[in-house]
């Protein structure tokens, strides 16, 4: 198992896709993501490898998805840090990640 941790950014992004989920869809919904996005957590400590290699962000990264949502993280030394929880429309850049 990995050394696990939430960057700031993601962290960040997560509260506020569960803002919005809340105010546009209701509670229920906003709930159901956060559930769905902490099961994805526990997916990645027990299989950090699973998401696709995404090299053209940068070196060790990785992208999981939990529709409509991309998690961008980079696996490394035994170390899964998650850098960004982003709407999958949105278009990637390796800038968008720096810093996490």
């Amino acid at each position: 198992m990995s050394r696990f941790y939430i960057s700031p950014h993601a962290q960040s992004d997560l509260s506020s896709i569960l803002e919005y989920l809340a105010k546009e869809a209701g509670t229920w919904v906003a709930r159901d993501y956060r559930e769905q996005i902490r099961a994805f957590y526990r997916l990645l400590r027990d299989y950090p490898d699973i998401g696709a290699p995404r090299p053209s962000l940068g070196r060790d990264i990785r992208m999981g998805v939990v529709r409509p949502y991309r998690v961008i993280y980079r696996h490394s030394g035994g170390t899964l840090t998650v850098l960004r929880i982003i709407h999958g429309r949105r278009k990637l850049a390796g800038a968008m990640i720096k810093g996490g």
